[in-house]
């Protein structure tokens, strides 16, 4: 997903630099990718109009071939390519969006290393002192002590204030009294950047492991959103154990909206609840919204697939729930931004791409794509796979057509006058397929 959220990253800083509040920068950031992916809306909602049209062929050519899987999908193949219909069309939007929403996890995550000019260095020496520091004074705390008691605890026994740092530095790397501790400072450089933020603030660690300010998950998964807090929190006091480039970075970033914490994940203690409530109901509403269009304009494919409309009505907004509860608010909010424009956006494509407007748009196309002579990729498959059967796709098309004649061979010829007949169609075939896209024929093999 880096790859993705490096571009998303660029998009998400110009928006940021547009209105310095990384709220409203998600909001204009899902106003540009709803945008840049709108053309794959217009040709989901036109894809999905011409599928409803096909319905009742498609429902008679079940009927007709129900004993014939193999039958029915030539059948149906050979239908969505005449209609110029590519089933899967619809689902590509949907995958798109996705994408965007996991990809922007990171980013969300890392607003300084995606959004901000902070040194890409100093963060990561801040995000695992951060980490790191966390680790120490959770298992100092499980002693049942402070950092400070330790530190004076030295002092009281005749030591300087350099040998009780010294000393405390040498206990929490002992890998036997303070396990946890001694792996997070197991590499380089590490225990100096532990040690540096203690001797500036012996008090840190009470001021780290405050639950009001800190997220146990996020300040070890995620420790760059903890950074806010140091320049937020206490009037920015403890601020001073961060790299300069960062403190500064951070100052200067605006990561909240309406005073809510973007860096929070969402809690039923206070009001940050909203966000996920608010994204549930929201995907609940485009939920509803375009089963009822769908219904309206293609009752009898509503009806042939209600189990599957039940899990969509109550399966994506559950899953914003999710979403809402399990990541900070701000990719909540970004879920409530992109759930409200797909309603305006679901409302508006409904009304301009009826079934009428799309069945003049079908023949239109269809047209078109006779006088390039060129066949469509659904054409190409449909006839790869019934020459591949032994069958002529010339014929079945013509049977098509005429709508409803039937293609049963009859009944009176013998075994070996149908075989004949139909190794004769499969190499005729063959021959034109092998003409009509200039690849070469073997007569020998007729």
């Amino acid at each position: 997903m880096s790859i993705i959220a490096t571009p998303l990253g660029w998009i998400m800083k110009g928006c940021y630099y547009v209105c310095k509040n990384y709220g409203i920068a998600l909001l204009l950031f899902t106003i540009l990718t709803r945008l840049i992916i709108f053309p794959l809306n217009i040709k989901q909602q036109k894809s999905t109009a011409r599928m409803s049209m096909l319905q009742p062929k498609l429902q008679e050519l079940q009927k007709k071939y129900a004993k014939n899987q193999q039958k029915l999908q030539e059948e149906q193949m050979n239908l969505y390519a005449q209609a110029g219909v590519n089933p899967m069309a619809s689902c590509l939007p949907m995958i798109i969006s996705m994408v965007i929403l996991f990809a922007l996890i990171p980013v969300i995550y890392g607003p300084l290393t995606y959004v901000s000019n902070a040194d890409k260095d100093d963060l990561t020496s801040s995000n695992n002192m951060i980490s790191n520091l966390y680790v120490v004074s959770a298992e100092v705390k499980s002693k049942d002590t402070t950092i400070e008691k330790l530190l004076k605890g030295y002092t009281d026994k005749g030591a300087s204030e350099e040998e009780a740092y010294e000393k405390l530095e040498k206990l929490i790397k002992d890998d036997e009294k303070y396990p946890k501790s001694a792996k997070a400072l197991s590499s380089e450089g590490k225990t100096e950047d532990v040690m540096n933020a203690i001797k500036l603030h012996n008090d840190i660690d009470k001021f780290i492991l405050n639950e009001e300010y800190f997220s146990t998950n996020l300040i070890q998964s995620r420790p760059e959103l903890m950074t806010f807090v140091f320049t937020e929190k206490e009037n920015g006091v403890y601020a001073d154990i961060l790299p300069s480039s960062v403190k500064d970075a951070a100052d200067d970033f605006n990561y909240s909206i309406f005073g809510l914490f973007l860096g929070k994940i969402p809690s039923v203690k206070d009001l940050s609840i909203l966000i996920p409530i608010i994204s549930c109901l929201l995907q609940f509403l485009v939920t509803i919204v375009s089963q009822r269009f769908s219904k309206k304009n293609n009752p009898d494919m509503q009806q042939n697939m209600g189990c599957a409309m039940n899990v969509m009505l109550y399966g994506m907004p559950l899953f914003s729930l999710w979403i809402g509860f399990s990541y900070p608010a701000g990719l909540g909010l970004y879920w409530c931004y992109s759930s409200l424009f797909a309603l305006a956006q679901t409302v508006v494509l409904n009304k301009i791409y009826t079934p009428e407007h799309v069945a003049e748009l079908v023949q239109k196309d269809i047209a078109k794509q006779k006088k390039k002579g060129k066949p469509t990729l659904m054409e190409k498959m449909a006839e790869a796979q019934m020459i591949q059967a032994g069958k002529d796709p010339a014929e079945i098309k013509k049977a098509l057509s005429s709508d409803g004649e039937d293609d049963d061979e009859p009944k009176k010829k013998s075994k070996s006058e149908l075989k004949d007949e139909q190794r004769k169609r499969l190499n005729e075939a063959r021959k034109r397929m092998a003409e009509k896209y200039g690849d070469d024929y073997d007569d020998s093999q007729d």
